[in-house]
């Protein structure tokens, strides 16, 4: 039997808001009717965007970082990767433990079944107005059940990480499960 920590909580303002942000506006290049047309049936995201790429980047990369700090035994960080990536990959997310994807949920699903510890980090933080996000992210801390009271310093310090960069709403919620 293993635990299963999770944390949600939703970004309510610009993580960064007093660092100058080099402008990143890029305009398509529509030239004819059809042209127009094609963009005006995109989706709009109707949730506010709180950050760019480069801004969400940094957030990640600074939450590996708080990961890494508490030196839990953890043997896989996975991250789920929103297409298109808008930049240069930082090199924390070339570390041997780290594994980025787009479907998070299945790799979860063979760790559990392997009994190997793991966090994952799955976000809806859109970076762009026609990306579609709810401002919402998930940290699921994957632990056996005799050793879910050292990672307890590692999700306080999740959560102060995630306040402290203009999240609201951080609750957090543990579930058994079994390997």
């Amino acid at each position: 039997m293993s635990k299963l920590i999770e944390i949600t909580a939703t970004l309510v303002r610009n993580p960064y808001p007093d660092l100058p942000k080099l402008c990143a506006a890029r305009t398509l290049p529509l030239h004819r009717e059809e042209d127009f047309e094609a963009i005006s049936i995109l989706p709009v995201n109707s949730n506010p965007m709180m950050q760019n790429y480069a801004e969400h980047y940094r957030l990640i990369v600074e939450l590996l970082g708080c990961i890494k700090s508490f030196e839990a035994k953890i043997d896989t960080c996975l991250l789920r990767m929103q297409m298109p990536a808008g930049g240069r990959m930082p090199k924390e997310f070339l570390d041997e433990k780290v594994l980025m994807l787009q479907d998070v949920r299945a790799e979860e699903a063979f760790l559990q079944r392997e009994g190997k510890p793991y966090i994952a980090i799955e976000d809806t933080l859109p970076r762009h107005p026609l990306e579609s996000g709810n401002n919402k992210i998930q940290i699921r801390i994957a632990c056996e059940q005799n050793h879910s009271d050292l990672y307890w310093n590692l999700v306080e310090g999740i959560s102060t990480k995630l306040k402290a960069v203009g999240f609201d709403a951080v609750e957090t919620t543990v579930k058994d499960r079994t390997a």
